[in-house]
This record gives C-alpha cells, sequence and structure tokens, in this order.
C-alpha cells in the first residue's frame, strides 16, 4: 500500500511538470486555435535560460525563477511577432501558422545546441538545499512539494485572469471571433502578445523546474516532453486550461505507476494508449465543452 501511494505522490510532482509545460501550450491554442509548436523550443530556451542565470551569473532560483519567466516570455512574444503576426487572416493561415511555428521552433532548437555546444549542461549543485520527510512512511522532498505549489499556483492565478478579469473576457472574445473582437473594440494585437508572453512564462518556469528536478538541460529538452504535452492536451481537452492541468496530473500518474510496476521503457506505450483511448471514447478529454470560447 505505501508503494502505491509513493508512486501517486511522484505521479504528483511529475504531473505537475507536464501540467506546467501543457498550460503554456493550451493558452496560445485557446487563443489562436493552431499547435505553436515552436512552444517546445521556447522551453527549452528557459532551460538554458535558467542555466546561464545561475551557472553562469550565481543567481539564485528565487532570484532567477521571475527573470527566466520574463526572457522566455520576450522570447515567445518575438516568434509570434515575426513568425505568426503577418499570417493571422489568410485563407489557410491555421496551417501556415503551424508550419511557421514548426520553422521557428527548428531555428530556436539550432541556436540552443550550437550555445549548448551539443552538450548536457546541469544546473549548479545545491540550488536548493534538499531536504527530505517521512510521513507515514511515505518519502516528500521540498523539490516535490515546490513543483507541485508553483504548479497549483500558476495553475489558479491563470485560471482567474482567465474567468475573472477584463483581460480573460477579451482572451476568450479574440478566441471565438478574432475580427468580431475588433469590431468591438478589442485590441486583439494587444491580447494575442499577452497570451504568447503568459504561455512563454509559464514554459520558463516548467523548464527551470524540469531542469532541477531532472538535473539536465540540453538542446532538445523542451522537445523531448512534447508528444507527452500533446497527449495532455489531449486527454484534458484541447483548449482548456482546467483539463491542460488535470490532464498533466493524469499523464503523470500513468506514467509514475508505469515505472513503478512495470518498466519505465513502457511509460511512453502507456501514455500513448491511454490517449488512443480517450482519442476513442472521449474525444473531447476531461473538461468538455461546447467551444474554444469557454475553454478556460
Amino acid at each position: 500500500m505505501n508503494f502505491f501511494l509513493q508512486q501517486t505522490v511522484n505521479g504528483v510532482a511529475l504531473g505537475s511538470l507536464f501540467a506546467l509545460y501543457a498550460l503554456g501550450f493550451s493558452l496560445v491554442f485557446a487563443n489562436m486555435k493552431v499547435f505553436h509548436v515552436a512552444h517546445a523550443a521556447i522551453f527549452t530556451g528557459g532551460a538554458v535560460f535558467a542555466w546561464e542565470l545561475t551557472d553562469g551569473l550565481g543567481w539564485s532560483l528565487l532570484a532567477a525563477l521571475p527573470a527566466v519567466a520574463l526572457l522566455a516570455g520576450v522570447l515567445n512574444v518575438v516568434v509570434y511577432l515575426l513568425a505568426i503576426r503577418h499570417l493571422q487572416g489568410r485563407k489557410n493561415s491555421d496551417m501556415f501558422i503551424f508550419v511557421s511555428s514548426l520553422g521557428a521552433g527548428i531555428v530556436l532548437t539550432e541556436i540552443a545546441l550550437h550555445h549548448l555546444k551539443n552538450e548536457v549542461v546541469r544546473l549548479p549543485f545545491g540550488l536548493i538545499e534538499a531536504r527530505r520527510w517521512s510521513v507515514a512512511g511515505l518519502q516528500i522532498s521540498n523539490l516535490q512539494l515546490i513543483i507541485v505549489g508553483t504548479a497549483v499556483a500558476m495553475f489558479v492565478i491563470l485560471r482567474w485572469l482567465l474567468t475573472s478579469t477584463q483581460f480573460g473576457r477579451e482572451v476568450n472574445a479574440v478566441a471565438s471571433d478574432r475580427e468580431v473582437a475588433a469590431v468591438m473594440g478589442i485590441n486583439a494585437e494587444r491580447v494575442s502578445i499577452l497570451v504568447f508572453f503568459m504561455s512563454g512564462a509559464l514554459a520558463g518556469v516548467g523548464a527551470t523546474l524540469v531542469a532541477l528536478a531532472f538535473n539536465t538541460v540540453e538542446g532538445n529538452i523542451g522537445h523531448n516532453y512534447l508528444v507527452i504535452a500533446m497527449a495532455v492536451l489531449v486527454i484534458g481537452g484541447i483548449g482548456s486550461v482546467a483539463g491542460g492541468f488535470l490532464g498533466g496530473l493524469m499523464v503523470g500518474l500513468a506514467s509514475a505507476f508505469t515505472t513503478g510496476y512495470l518498466s519505465s521503457s513502457y511509460r511512453d506505450v502507456v501514455v500513448f494508449g491511454l490517449l488512443m483511448a480517450f482519442l476513442v471514447l472521449r474525444p473531447d478529454g476531461l473538461v468538455k465543452t461546447a467551444n474554444v470560447s469557454n475553454r478556460a
């Protein structure tokens, strides 16, 4: 029983990492209705920023985390301005934006690989003081608490922004119909820039915690989790922020139980099987919504 509960704890922490990755992905989809696959490269950029600030400049994690969020957010806005904005409103724009985002992601990944000289680097040892507590026979670390706490905080803030503020109403209006939103006096361009900034910031925070948890930073770190993030989106409900969080937890638990009871080599098989099951049995995901406009 303790082993099952321990894997549950591990799965919640792992799922929180997946959720942080997927939340930013989902946020852009809800606003643009396209898969912003360059999000993987933004995630990689966040991990590289974290490494440079902590290892290169000697910053603490507390100081580096908001800076990484800012830098990754700005980087995502730059990608939007250079690779996506000019394609909006064109015929078949969804496909053009997808391809352009893919190309931007490839360029950024190559830059990251070149910057790291195709090597695997690590965040400084002792960036946080490792602590572990035994609670009813379960081992819980302070890093797990930081990961889960950060994911929950980011979800609550994002949920509040999208459901209880004027900005959230503008995001929903733009997601529903960009042209109609503009006629209503909403600055759709400003909304999209802010959405991409928040998406990038989430990726930066998630990347920092992934690099910290797995002690690895490399040029393809974002792509390593891209398929899992897509599975999270489908399972949770494409375009749903709440679904992205719940989907991340479900995939994290499935991964932890598979690793604990079978082998880590079967993890992707189980996750893909779960993805296929949802596509067949519940294609709308855990959070079923009528349309993208209310998927916050």
